[in-house]
């Protein structure tokens, strides 16, 4: 079993925070959360501090370069989220659109609940991910997140 970390990364929109190992990021959490349990050490990705702050000051950012730990996830579910790992900064794509560049056209709900499970938001931006009609749909996020994401994004009416 793989030793997690934690880190907490300070925010315009609060103090997230990150458990990882040293082959990747295993989570990232909202705020709110908190972790007395895990040993806390400094992230080794550095630049992911800066990047999140840039990011919540409304500057488009891709969240490349960062290991992520998506072990656990089944195969359907990682092709998801590498599919959602493209959408980029400020756009917005179906559920169904998503489950068929993850190879299963009619799995759009599947895609939906694979999403529930997503444990790095932000850097997999699942809030990218809309209903077909233009609606937000769910997140598994806090409420009010997955609106206040897109309208920083600007990819709904009254963001940046």
């Amino acid at each position: 079993m793989v030793e997690l970390y934690l880190a907490k990364l300070e925010t315009p929109w609060g103090v997230f925070s990150v458990k990882f190992h040293r082959h990747g990021i295993h989570e990232l959490f909202f705020p709110g959360k908190n972790f007395d349990d895990s040993p806390r050490r400094p992230l080794p990705w550095p630049g992911l501090a800066a990047e999140l702050q840039r990011y919540f000051d409304g500057e488009p950012v891709l969240f490349e370069g960062y290991p992520l730990d998506m072990s656990c996830y089944p195969p359907f579910t990682r092709r998801l989220l590498e599919a959602v790992q493209r959408i980029p900064y400020g756009k917005t794509y179906a559920y169904r659109e998503m489950a068929e560049q993850a190879g299963s056209p009619k799995a759009w709900r599947a895609a939906g609940q694979a999403l529930k499970a997503n444990r790095h938001p932000l850097l997999v931006p699942c809030h990218r991910v809309i209903l077909s009609g233009g609606c937000c749909g769910g997140f598994s996020g806090p409420a009010g997140w997955k609106e206040a994401l897109l309208k920083l994004e600007g990819a709904l009416p009254g963001g940046s």
